[in-house]
């Protein structure tokens, strides 16, 4: 597979076919297919892709041509891994708040002296 260039931020149908070596029409189809694939349309209504969709990109393909999962449970591993960031992610909000609230505690406290 090609580099992706690190300067360029949005890449075209074409381009994204080419990188991750599956016809344009596999791309649209999977847009059908994934939710999580959600490619932007530009002024001319001409899909285009940024980084993060690629790398979606890659990880259907690889579930699909590599791990040899069906669609669907493709689709299931996807949503799981989505879950378990999001989870992470909450968990990690969480932290950040509770350390948040700890310190509005101590500056009501010296405000109220």
């Amino acid at each position: 597979m090609e580099i992706i260039d690190s300067e360029k931020t949005l890449y075209r149908v074409g381009e994204v076919s080419h990188l991750i070596d599956v016809d344009p029409y596999v791309l649209r189809y999977w847009e059908k297919m994934f939710p999580q694939l959600k490619p932007k349309k530009d002024e001319n209504g001409q899909r285009v892709y940024t980084q993060s969709d690629i790398e979606i990109i890659q990880r259907i393909k690889y579930l699909l041509y590599e791990e040899r999962y069906t669609i669907a449970g493709a689709k299931r591993k996807l949503n799981n891994e989505s879950d378990d960031k999001t989870k992470k992610y909450d968990g990690e909000l969480m932290i950040v708040l509770h350390d948040i609230k700890q310190i509005l505690d101590e500056i009501s406290k010296i405000l109220n002296k």
